[in-house]
């Protein structure tokens, strides 16, 4: 009713007056035509504004997100790479002789693996810096070309050649494989790369002189201007002259399928670029960068992270380059989008535009009169708008208005006393269901508690009695329970050390925990073969495991000898404190127990020395947070084992403890993860 007050009251002040309605019909429909032009004028204009301006916005934040992700993927990838190289060996890659290295293998399969993963990666490689002669030299190339290469190097210009499988000469420049002549803009000029067939032979030219001539197609040997390569001599020399400048020209040779470069190779690159590397290797400083750099081998993006040996200096730096042609690429297939995306917007929002306007204003004329006719008095004022949208929606809340009025209040009064049951009996529920999840929630730690008596019963309840080795060991699970486990094993003169980590925590994991417990025996026979006893415990758990997996290492300790057999499964590797104060890590290789795979690990052989430790423990010591979410670290740990180096195994392991509480005080009352940590000395 108040609403036909209102009504009345509007009628009253001559806006839907009786003497106006018949001659407002006619304005009405003129209003409607105008508020159509307006509509469709304004929407014209929206898009001719909106449409380019999203474009550009959307074009300008796809490429910046593109590049700052691009960018901070590749400096990852090259700190990443860096970290996992050992700064003094890598000093020790500065002559061909140094793929005899174990490491150099090692770390040329990593290279090589990422580079080949990452596909838009051109070029990973590292460099050793020698201070005395003020060079940089190659020391692990990841580039293996599938066929025998020639490298034509300058410090102003450089690429390589090969034959492809169509047997057609190659060259490669700036990422891009050339089959015909092309040209190259460098800091000398304009310079042209032709092919040439003559007296049977294939060329390259430069500039139309012949500085490459295929001697042998397979072994690939040429004659260049520094004289003739081949697989029994592959590097050579001289001076050439290209643009009127006299360069150094260096030629070598790369087999198919072996790095590109061999420690000790001289790296050859612009002065600019040579003093940049130079200077990131002093400053011990990662880079990116941002814009193209042109070198001699074309423009290319680069992320640099620098190699850092024990000592805290700065050694040598890993390349990890991408052609520009990739990022340009992208830029420009975005900017088509947007263009292709700005159009179809427009022509499609020109449609929609013309079907708009036409939508809107028809139902409001008709809702308009309903209204004024409502305003008379009318209750049986009807509009008749039959479509499903909101139109027709507000058409059918109109129509039955007027019907609802009166029994309005009634149904509120209704609602409110319905609204007051239900909410005396959800309270009543509620109170009943927290007392339900109180009564479990009290079993459950009933339950976790008797779990945890049952876990710790399972761990060794006093050290064994040897006059060899001394043991200390701490142990808190980041709940009741925990899925960390350590235990020992003396037979005869030998002592198995084991210490392992299952995924995930709580019951579950230490319901696995004590299967391992009950499988150690049968590893324990292997006695000094550590990888039979990882094999033997992933025999004992296999079809057991429900999805988890355990990292895991064996330490057999033969008392008279003082001789270690380590073998790890995925663990962190064992830190061996040595009694003159020098700490080694070892036994990190081997792959995770688990269901998914076999295992693979392999034997470690150390010899201690009376007054050696060892200091095993899961990533719960490591990964430990503190307040701001920085985890404890391998650094800090390591700085903690120095620092005690001179302490008993049971006080190295107490000072250990207390510096891991030291850092996570105060960010909760329980860990993030189980802790474990144990300490062994060989007092021979």
């Amino acid at each position: 009713m108040k609403l036909l007050q209102s009504l009345s009251s509007f009628r009253g002040a001559g806006m839907f007056h009786a003497d106006s309605i018949g001659q407002g019909k006619k304005s009405d429909i003129r209003g409607m035509f105008s508020l159509r032009g307006k509509l469709f004028a304004g929407f014209i204009v929206f898009n001719l504004i909106m449409s380019p301006l999203l474009g550009v916005i959307l074009y300008r934040a796809a490429i910046t997100k593109f590049f700052d992700s691009f960018c901070e993927n590749k400096l990852s990838i090259a700190r990443i790479l860096s970290t996992a190289i050992n700064g003094d060996i890598h000093q020790r890659l500065a002559a061909p002789e140094s793929i005899k290295i174990p490491e150099y293998r090692y770390y040329l399969d990593l290279i090589s693996t990422v580079r080949k993963k990452e596909k838009d990666i051109r070029y990973i490689h590292t460099v050793n810096y020698n201070r005395a002669d003020g060079k940089l030299y190659y020391a692990i190339d990841g580039n293996i070309p599938q066929y025998d290469t020639l490298w034509f190097e300058t410090n102003e210009l450089a690429f390589n050649c090969f034959i492809d499988k169509q047997s057609r000469m190659t060259v490669e420049y700036d990422g891009v494989l050339h089959t015909g002549t092309f040209d190259i803009s460098s800091s000398i000029g304009r310079v042209r790369v032709g092919f040439s067939d003559k007296n049977g032979r294939r060329q390259i030219l430069v500039n139309g002189v012949p500085m490459i001539v295929v001697m042998t197609e397979a072994p690939l040997s040429a004659a260049t201007p520094a004289g003739t390569v081949s697989r029994t001599d592959y590097f050579k020399q001289g001076p050439v002259t290209v643009n009127g400048k006299s360069l150094t020209l260096s030629v070598s040779y790369t087999a198919g399928g072996m790095p590109s470069s061999w420690p000790g190779a001289e790296f050859i690159e612009t002065r600019e670029f040579l003093d940049k590397l130079k200077k990131l290797i002093d400053e011990k400083r990662d880079y990116v960068d941002r814009e193209s750099v042109n070198n001699a081998y074309g423009k290319f993006y680069s992320a640099y992270s620098t190699i850092i040996n024990r000592a805290g200096k700065g050694v040598g730096i890993i390349l990890v380059v991408v052609s520009s042609r990739e990022v340009d690429q992208y830029r420009r297939g975005i900017l088509n989008a947007a263009i292709i995306l700005f159009l179809a917007a427009f022509i499609v929002s020109l449609i929609v535009t013309v079907y708009l306007s036409r939508y809107f204003t028809a139902p409001l004329s008709k809702l308009m009169r309903g209204v004024s006719s409502l305003a008379e008095g009318d209750m049986n004022a009807l509009v008749d708008i039959r479509s499903r949208d909101e139109f027709g929606g507000i058409a059918e809340r109109f129509n039955e208005m007027a019907a609802r009025l009166k029994d309005f209040s009634e149904e509120q009064q209704l609602l409110i006393k319905e609204i007051r049951e239900l909410n005396e009996g959800l309270e009543k529920r509620v109170v009943e269901r927290t007392l339900t999840i109180e009564e479990q929630s009290s079993e459950l730690n009933r339950q976790i508690m008797m779990a945890r008596r049952i876990q710790m019963s399972l761990l060794p309840s006093k050290m064994p009695e040897t006059g060899n080795v001394s043991i200390s060991f701490k142990y808190k699970p980041m709940m009741g329970v925990g899925g960390d486990f350590i235990d020992f094993n003396l037979q005869d003169d030998n002592l198995m050390l084991f210490i392992c980590d299952v995924s995930g925590h709580g019951v579950p994991a230490a319901f696995l925990s004590a299967m391992v417990k009950m499988s150690l025996p049968s590893c324990y026979d292997a006695a000094g073969r550590t990888s039979l006893a990882v094999k033997r415990l992933h025999e004992s758990l296999k079809g057991k495991m429900g999805g988890h997996f355990i990292s895991a290492v064996f330490c057999h300790i033969d008392h008279q000898t003082g001789v270690m057999t380590c073998s790890s499964a995925g663990h962190p590797p064992l830190i061996i404190v040595r009694r003159d104060g020098s700490v080694e890590y070892g036994c990190s290789e081997g792959r995770i127990i688990s269901e998914n795979f076999p295992p693979n690990s392999t034997e470690a052989v150390t010899l201690l020395q009376t007054g050696d430790k060892l200091v095993l423990y899961t990533d719960g010591i490591t990964e430990a947070r503190n307040r701001d979410l920085v985890m404890y670290g391998e650094e800090k740990l390591d700085q903690i084992v120095r620092r005690h180096v001179h302490q008993s195994a049971a006080e190295m392991c107490e000072s250990i403890y207390q510096s891991v509480l030291a850092h996570i005080s105060g960010t909760s009352p329980e860990f993030e993860d189980d802790i474990t940590l144990m300490v062994a000395e060989y007092t021979g």
